[in-house]
């Protein structure tokens, strides 16, 4: 039996008690954020690949055209062989309909592995922005994603919530070029990965207005103390109802049928109804929206927001996305617009009204700002959507459809975003046509898998008719005898058109 040598634990004293709080974690925590991080354009318009939602061939499918801008706007050299890539991505609310289907996302996963990146898509959790959400908590946004065929089984990857089960695993960022907010925390999730791709979907925001690639950073990517932050929580006096939810006298207490939920909608208590009315206690508050969001839903009035407020939290949101464009380096991080299904309101409602505009195509760039400027020109131009709101407030095309819809500017955010180096609003739009060639058409028709790519349909099926072809089994196939003028004339009496085609 051998016998090892021993050596004592050589012991280093501590040389003082070990050190927390506040100032030491915002100080130390935080490996600084990337030295290249920055916009990608830095002179001159940039560069926007759209192509437009309509098909009338096999590499017209929208799911094709997207794969093809991932290369058109070179996303692919985002990142490098073996790193990290971070799919960032909305979960959507529970029982919401118009979200991002997931052919998008597993499309682009897909491709990211193809090119020797290691993909895992994310979302961070929400506050508790009313009494049912299903997203502050990440079980229950779990179990929401599955319900919408957001899994690893669809995309072919890991699918995390970034900041945790309550939304407490992060980093601080600082934001000293921050318009009003100079500091925000990023899910880790996020903030460890080498490169991002943010797939999007574009659509309207209650609060923001506007809802796409910029809000999937300034919110998205921020885990609840982010949120809290960016949300402008205790920023002022609670009187004046800036960074605080607005009471007025028109609660009518216990009357009112919606008291209870009221009641539950706040996860720290800072508000209970009375007999006629409500008691608040604002050093309980943070701002969480549950209170004001629930009330409104509910279509009652005795808690909302301050008019003034919206704007603020637009300009802060665009703070809060350089945040989590600083945990990268510069073009680490590329982005996916989905206009489709262009509804007034965020993915984080519980249901989806009827479209503000048609569905209008695909942009992708590595331009944050200008990605999205020509998001929002393309559905402003667009034909207003009969039946919606846009059409109920009068909107015309060239209209600012979201000011119009939702009461503030979305160029609002643009332009704070500008001033802090979040990007360029100039673009040059490069309308994206896939080529019809027998190339092409198998590009994305043939999936890759196993030891060889897969044969066309087709041929692999003729494979299974040589060994059993249970068709052959019941020919003759049973029906009338053929004849002419059943073919050619007697049909049409099935027909109310008599067989007339349209003019």
């Amino acid at each position: 039996m051998v016998e090892h040598k021993y050596d004592p634990t050589k012991w280093n004293e501590m040389k003082g008690p070990v050190v927390g709080g506040r100032d030491t974690y915002q100080s130390k925590s935080w490996n600084p954020t990337r030295k290249k991080w920055g916009a990608y354009t830095e002179k001159g318009p940039a560069p926007v690949w759209f192509a437009e939602a309509n098909a009338t061939n096999w590499t017209e499918s929208m799911i094709c055209k997207t794969k093809d801008l991932f290369y058109e706007a070179k996303l692919n050299e985002c990142f490098k062989k073996g790193d990290e890539v971070a799919i960032k991505i909305h979960y959507g609310e529970y029982n919401r309909t118009a979200i991002l289907r997931p052919e998008y996302i597993a499309a682009i996963v897909e491709e990211v592995r193809a090119c020797g990146g290691n993909p895992y898509v994310v979302n961070d959790t929400t506050l508790s922005y009313h009494t049912y959400n299903s997203m502050a908590i990440s079980q229950y946004q779990m179990e929401g994603a599955i319900r919408h065929g957001y899994t690893d089984a669809t995309f072919g990857c890991p699918v995390l919530i970034a900041d945790g089960y309550s939304g407490e695993d992060d980093y601080r960022v600082d934001i000293p070029e921050g318009n009003i907010i100079k500091e925000t925390y990023i899910g880790r999730a996020i903030a460890e990965a080498d490169a991002m791709i943010v797939l999007a979907h574009a659509r309207g925001h209650s609060i923001t207005m506007y809802g796409g690639i910029l809000k999937q950073l300034g919110i998205g990517c921020q885990s609840k103390r982010g949120k809290y932050i960016t949300h402008l929580a205790h920023w002022g006096d609670p009187h004046d109802a800036i960074g605080w939810p607005k009471f007025t006298d028109k609660c009518p207490g216990k009357a009112c049928k919606f008291h209870k939920m009221c009641d539950d909608s706040c996860p720290r208590q800072a508000h209970k109804v009375t007999e006629h009315g409500k008691i608040w206690y604002p050093e309980r508050c943070r701002l969480c929206y549950s209170c004001q969001v629930t009330c409104l839903f509910s279509g009652m009035t005795g808690i909302g927001f301050e008019e003034n407020y919206f704007p603020n939290a637009m300009i802060a949101h665009a703070d809060a996305a350089l945040g989590a464009l600083k945990c990268f380096d510069r073009g680490k991080v590329g982005f996916i617009n989905c206009a489709i299904d262009v509804v007034p309101e965020c993915d984080c409602f519980p249901w989806a009204g009827l479209a503000v505009a048609p569905d209008v195509g695909i942009f992708a760039g590595k331009d944050l700002l200008a990605v999205e400027e020509a998001t929002l020109d393309a559905i402003d131009n667009a034909p207003v959507s009969p039946g919606s709101v846009a059409e109920e407030k009068g909107c015309k095309p060239g209209d600012d459809r979201f000011r119009m819809v939702n009461g503030f500017s979305p160029r609002i955010t643009q332009a704070a975003g500008e001033k802090i180096g979040l990007g360029t609003r100039k673009y040059k739009l490069i309308n994206y046509e896939p080529p019809m060639t027998p190339k092409h058409i198998a590009k994305w028709q043939i999936r890759k898998g196993g030891v060889a790519n897969h044969k066309p349909t087709t041929v692999r099926l003729r494979d299974v008719f040589r060994k059993h072809d249970l068709t052959t089994e019941v020919m003759p196939f049973r029906r009338i005898d053929y004849e002419k003028e059943w073919a050619f004339n007697e049909w049409k009496k099935y027909d109310p058109f008599k067989g007339e085609t349209p003019a």
